[in-house]
């Protein structure tokens, strides 16, 4: 809805829906409606009532499905390892990387020679990184996880 057909609904007595601090409220007309495009937050200039146009709803149902289904986010972690935890066993975690890709980080360590390698494996693109099995090396190979899991390159 442009900011003249939004002015025009409202001239006409016709409701119009707006989304406010995370929650739908009819805006009925109102002569001190100000509404402006730019606007940071909705807000008060004086008793004139300011709303994004990117917030204003020609009907309940258009902004709550706005309110609902737009900006969706999700919170993904990557499984956080330590030196000792992965020393003592737990060798292998596994995560999905920003673009998209498979990721591991895994151990194999041979006991009776006392060596063994860190893999660092992107599946689908065939990256393949091996590190010698330290201390020093673990913590290379978990910053390219986090490079990995963040998107960076």
């Amino acid at each position: 809805m442009t900011k003249q057909e939004m002015k025009k609904t409202l001239e006409n007595g016709e409701d119009v829906w707006a989304i406010v601090k995370n929650h739908t409220t009819i805006l009925p007309y109102k002569a001190n409606l100000l509404i402006i495009e730019g606007v940071n937050d909705n807000g008060y200039i004086g008793n004139k009532v300011l709303y994004k146009t990117t917030d204003l709803f020609e009907t309940k149902a258009k902004a709550e499905h706005y309110l609902h289904h737009a900006n969706v986010t999700r919170t993904e972690q990557l499984p956080f390892l330590t030196w000792e935890e992965f020393d003592k066993g737990n060798r292998l975690i596994r995560f999905i990387g920003k673009n998209g890709e498979r990721c591991k980080l895994e151990g194999y360590q041979s006991d009776d020679t006392q060596g063994g390698f860190i893999d660092v494996v992107v599946n689908g693109t065939g990256s393949h990184i091996d590190y010698d099995y330290t201390e020093e090396n673990f913590y290379k190979a978990y910053d390219e996880c986090v490079r990995l899991f963040r998107g960076e390159k």
